[in-house]
């Protein structure tokens, strides 16, 4: 057991160290967006960093394009999609 245990911390670090470059508040912010064909679409702000931001949403994303936030006012690309989650990268 202490085996696959020592296995899991050090990839569980390797992954952080990977993908977290900047630490990320936790936040649970309702708001909308608009999509690049200026549909709104409901969505949670769930964390958040100098230059990102992690985003729930049912709508359809796709890598590379960019969202307008409405509340508060940021523009933003879209740099990872997930099941209902995507990280953003903050423009203006």
């Amino acid at each position: 057991m202490a085996i696959w245990g020592k296995f899991f911390k050090k990839h569980e670090e390797e992954a952080l160290s990977e993908k977290r470059r900047r630490p990320r508040l936790v936040c649970a912010v309702v708001t909308e967006f608009a999509d690049p064909a200026g549909k709104t679409w409901s969505c949670k702000i769930v964390d958040m960093s100098e230059n990102g931001l992690g985003l729930a949403t049912s709508a359809h994303l796709t890598k590379g394009s960019t969202v307008n936030i409405i509340r508060p006012s940021i523009e933003a690309k879209v740099v990872w999609v997930g099941d209902e989650k995507a990280g953003l990268s903050i423009i203006r």
